[in-house]
């Protein structure tokens, strides 16, 4: 009998010894694996790395020289998986250490695919007391936001109103994934209490004046919609008042409101009534305390009987998607199926969300999440051209170039389109302004409209002249901004901040004619060791984008030169202008939708992402990919996951027996 099949034989009468064969082979793998790191990987990595990641320089806060051993590393296999994607990337080590030769790069990245791979949590569980070293705080809930109040008052009433509010409310700060829907930013002060007091007296006041002479047909519309029923007169006030305010609070609170909650409304009635005021005024008060209540400035979840991890009621829910989708309350049919408690069945919840994404309210979820996510909402704020030298430049172009982007990216989600079309497509949106800017023929009036494109210069992002004007310094353009804003915003990985005394670029140089060039300049730069690991990143992707000027405009020569437009990426990658960058980064599209799919699902979370969240990222992208990536395919992998319907409550203090 032949010796390997007596072996089989004698392994199938006694399977113990396959287990045992397979854990000593285990255990060979790891300690040579172990052996590998202590007599190859660690020496070569003190000469390439720990001159900027040790314990007294953590660059990147990475400091590699602590991994004394192979056990040291399994403990914190997510900095090791980081250092993988950065080397395979030839993004580690930097140039001023030395490149790593074919040899050298072929022994590290050997022993970095084979280290275990960070452990998955259970998807179908979120962050809890249990696993708090993956949870970093919990939002039962939160305030809303300044666009989030100002929308809310719009559909509560059904009317636009002249009042400034903006101007009125504090502004709101990112947050979490850098969005200002984040609840631990979302604070409440006494300059908050005071400024929603003044608005609720505005609103009501120009909503419920004590008498409608001169009031618009709108605003005529809206008082009625309030005051759908009026004393008559032999009818007793206060039992149409409370069916008045009653109804208002429902909608105002978006839920219904108990007989105790209306009683303490109608004692602000009774106080107006009992001074003599007219039926209008006295309901006028009590609607403005429904505005100050914080059932209406808060999204809030009620308080569950036991602690735990548990769905997430219809009503509550039904708030939270409305405010994910139009940063808004709750329609009366979104609202109507949460008080039935049919959001809990899957094929209606879907149905709500598709038929959300078609209405015109979710015009907001590109002017609140498109926006924040690529760092264009404070252009034509803090971040503009420099006056003098681009006049052209006014609010009114501002606010095309950013209405280019919410328009672009509310067209991919109402019509289900590919998110690829962010990296390149055919068309932009344009009105008279923009395409004077661009050069698009027959484009009239202030309307932004579907316009094609004849060629790869516009089309998608990098054809949009709010990131051009949004990455430029004041005076002019500016390759490493532009290359930041590619690395941070499409592929999302951090630039820190330049270290301290590293000289700036000489500006009138860069600005004169005949003088040294911008880009020559930042070749010298990247020659300094402290510049050439983040500059060698960022300056070839910027170099792609210098065929536009500071407000977006085509050029091909800069003081009589022509423009180098070429750029080499750290991997060796040579391509040339926007086109050729639009390829690099089709190439790199898996990186660009994880990106995007972390920064929704931060921004329908309202909170900083754990590690449980992955799950819903990897679900995302992994559904993206099997169907044509197309927008709604995110959006409703986020409003439908675990996470998302769920909430975990902290144990209740108990009192003491």
């Amino acid at each position: 009998m032949p010796l390997l099949l007596r072996v089989l034989q004698t392994i199938c009468r006694h399977p113990a010894l396959l287990i045992t064969a397979f854990l000593a082979g285990n255990v060979t793998a790891r300690a040579e694996l172990a052996e590998d790191y202590t007599k190859d990987i660690r020496p070569l990595m003190a000469k390439k790395c720990y001159e900027c990641h040790n314990a007294t320089k953590t660059k990147g806060d990475l400091n590699l020289e602590r991994f004394e051993n192979l056990d040291a590393i399994k403990a914190e296999r997510e900095i090791w998986q980081e250092v993988l994607e950065k080397v395979q990337a030839y993004e580690m080590p930097p140039k001023k250490a030395g490149e790593l030769d074919f040899g050298q790069f072929e022994k590290l990245m050997g022993f970095l695919r084979q280290l275990p791979v960070p452990e998955k949590p259970d998807c179908n569980q979120i962050a809890s007391d249990r696993t708090a070293n993956f949870y970093r705080g919990y939002v039962m809930s939160r305030r809303l936001n300044r666009a989030e109040y100002l929308n809310t008052i719009r559909d509560l009433f059904g009317v636009e109103l002249d009042l400034k509010l903006e101007q009125l409310l504090p502004a709101d700060g990112g947050g979490g994934e850098g969005f200002d829907t984040t609840g631990d930013t979302l604070f409440t002060s006494s300059i908050h209490i005071e400024k929603y007091l003044a608005a609720a007296e505005q609103i009501t006041q120009q909503i419920l004046p004590d008498r409608p002479r001169g009031q618009s047909r709108e605003l005529r519309a809206a008082r009625e919609r309030i005051l759908f029923h009026s004393p008559g007169w032999f009818e007793k006030p206060e039992p149409v008042a409370r069916a008045v305010i009653s109804a208002f609070a429902r909608r105002a609170w978006r839920r219904p409101v108990t007989a105790e909650e209306v009683d303490h409304l109608m004692t602000l009635f009774a106080r107006r009534s009992a001074r003599g005021d007219c039926f209008v005024a006295a309901v006028r008060l009590a609607i403005q305390g429904a505005l100050v209540s914080p059932y209406f400035l808060f999204l809030a979840e009620p308080e569950p009987v036991t602690s735990g991890i548990q769905r997430l009621g219809d009503i509550p829910l039904a708030s939270k998607l409305s405010y994910f989708l139009w940063s808004s309350m709750p329609d009366a049919e979104l609202l109507a199926l949460a008080e039935a408690g049919k959001l809990a069945d899957t094929n209606i919840y879907q149905a709500q969300i598709h038929r959300m994404l078609k209405d015109p309210k979710a015009a907001a979820f590109g002017e609140r999440f498109a926006l924040q996510w690529l760092d264009l909402d404070r252009l034509g704020g803090d971040v503009k051209p420099d006056a003098t030298k681009y006049p052209e430049f006014d609010a009114t172009l501002a606010r095309a170039m950013k209405g280019e982007v919410t328009a672009f990216f509310n067209h991919l989600v109402r019509d289900d389109r590919s998110l690829l079309e962010l990296l390149d497509s055919k068309y932009t949106f344009a009105n008279r302004r923009l395409a004077e800017l661009y050069g698009l023929p027959g484009v009239t009036g202030d309307e932004l409209r579907l316009v094609e494109v004849a060629d790869a210069r516009r089309g998608g992002l990098l054809g949009m002249a709010a990131v051009h004007t949004a990455t430029s310094f004041p005076l002019r353009t500016s390759p490493v901004l532009r290359g930041r804003w590619v690395i941070e915003a499409l592929l999302g990985e951090k630039i820190p901040p330049p270290p301290a005394g590293v000289p700036t670029l000489n500006e009138a140089a860069a600005a004169t004619p005949g003088g040294t060039s911008l880009r020559k300049q930042l070749e010298k730069h990247r020659l300094q060791a402290e510049c050439a690991s983040c500059h060698d990143k960022m300056d070839p992707l910027g170099f792609g984008l210098e065929n536009f000027d500071a407000l977006g405009r085509w050029r091909d020569q800069l003081y009589g030169e022509p423009l180098d437009t070429k750029g080499t990426l750290p991997s060796g990658e040579v391509y040339d202008g926007p086109a050729g960058l639009k390829r690099v980064l089709l190439a790199r599209k898996e990186k660009i939708m994880r990106h995007l799919a972390r920064k929704m699902t931060g921004f329908a979370f309202g909170r900083e992402l754990n590690n449980f969240d992955n799950c819903v990222i990897d679900d995302a992208v992994k559904l993206l990919e099997q169907n044509d990536w197309r927008a709604t395919v995110l959006i409703e992998t986020i409003a439908t996951s675990y996470p998302f319907q769920h909430r975990f409550y902290p144990k209740l203090n108990q009192p003491e027996s």
